[in-house]
């Protein structure tokens, strides 16, 4: 999945309805096991996921236009998504439920993720099949957004996004890679 040139594909449920996103997801560079996505997605202007996305992440007409580095490992994913740029872990494939990751940020605030679940048997949808996944729930500075809960498998990476709205409503992301 870290080759450069693999792509990645997903889809996006909100309330029951999956929409068409004409999505790319690609890795441009590997150096030493951190990645650079480039990460592109026309969504509909309607999608409430549209207004989340902030103006320096959008190109001239509106539309996801950015990259994002991770590393993904055998041991787990870190992100480098924050403001400050600074790794963050986001899952690690030992991890046990209440697990917690904290990162301090330079102007003083705190992300939490906590290990929510991990699957003993293979019980989340992944395309044609079901496989064992770790959840792990992120608290939101996002205004209008509850939570996000990432969905992780040793084998696949991440795997799901849910974003839960404050207004009771969600998205759901689901990424799979094409190698």
């Amino acid at each position: 999945m870290n080759t450069v040139g693999n792509e990645f594909f997903g889809s996006i449920n909100l309330g029951g309805t999956y929409f068409e996103t004409n999505e790319s997801i690609k890795v441009v560079s590997n150096v030493g096991g951190l990645l650079t996505l480039s990460v592109k997605s026309l969504l509909p202007i309607n999608h409430p996921l549209t207004i989340l996305i902030p103006k320096n992440l959008k190109d001239s007409q509106g539309n996801l236009d950015t990259q994002v580095k991770v590393k993904n490992t055998a041991d787990g994913i870190l992100d480098y998504t924050n403001s400050d740029a600074a790794p963050q872990v986001l899952v690690k494939y030992n991890a046990s439920v209440g697990d917690k990751y904290i990162l301090k940020k330079s102007n003083g605030q705190t992300i939490t993720r906590t290990v929510t679940a991990k699957s003993t048997e293979d019980d989340y949808p992944y395309a044609f099949m079901y496989i064992k996944v770790i959840t792990v729930e992120q608290d939101s500075r996002i205004p209008g957004v509850k939570k996000i809960v990432y969905h992780a498998n040793h084998k696949f990476g991440l795997v799901g996004v849910s974003i839960e709205m404050e207004d009771g409503t969600s998205s759901k992301i689901t990424l799979m890679s094409k190698l």
